[in-house]
């Protein structure tokens, strides 16, 4: 995983806020153990801040409030992905289906695309995430694709950048990629249905037209 940038998202003042919290709990920890048990116990804010770093970097950041609040969003999980690429210089449109598996936290994030001929993941966040309103979240990244040794293609090891907009409600999303024309020399379209818990789609059939 590699770190993101959430555009407009305060995280240096959250880190400013969590330092002064750790400062606070430490001293005040630290008084009511020695005033209840007489002996002082020694408790760096340091061990406090990095408990409530990994509490917010695991877990509190994903709560409904901290989201709506910062507009930050959730988009951890699996997508189902179907695809549109256009060969440049075969003049040929492919139609393809893929799994992409996003694994976020508060501050580091690994897109992975699997398909029958390659897998991708992301190297960087070049463009980060940014929030409109009334849109949702656009998603944009670099990435790496290897082909898979065994599959019949005529693709080869490639790098590209990939634009994602996923809905308010992070359940859809659609965007384009295109890749660096010295190693494949296509573009294309694609679009994400989020998999519920038990791997099935979140969406009907008839909401995805719609």
């Amino acid at each position: 995983m590699h770190e993101y940038t959430v555009v407009d998202h305060p995280r240096r003042i959250i880190l400013f806020g969590l330092a002064i919290i750790s400062t606070f709990i430490s001293g005040y920890i630290s008084s009511y153990i020695n005033i209840w048990a007489g002996i002082t116990i020694p408790l760096s804010s340091m061990t406090i801040f990095t408990g409530l770093y990994l509490l917010l970097n695991h877990l509190l950041w994903k709560l409904k409030i901290f989201r709506k609040i910062f507009s930050f969003p959730n988009l951890d999980g699996e997508w189902e992905c179907t695809g549109l690429s256009k060969n440049i210089l075969l003049q040929k449109e492919t139609d393809w289906e893929g799994t992409i598996i996003i694994k976020q936290t508060w501050d580091k994030v690994l897109i992975t695309l699997k398909t029958n001929n390659s897998q991708s993941k992301s190297v960087s966040i070049t463009g980060g995430i940014k929030y409109f309103a009334g849109d949702g979240y656009k998603l944009s990244y670099h990435y790496e694709n290897t082909p898979n040794p065994t599959a019949e293609t005529d693709m080869r090891k490639h790098e590209g950048f990939c634009v994602l907009t996923f809905g308010e409600e992070e359940q859809t999303a659609e965007g384009y990629y295109f890749n660096n024309n010295k190693d494949r020399q296509s573009f294309g379209e694609m679009y994400l249905i989020r998999r519920g818990k038990n791997g099935k789609k979140q969406l009907s059939e008839e909401t995805r037209i719609a």
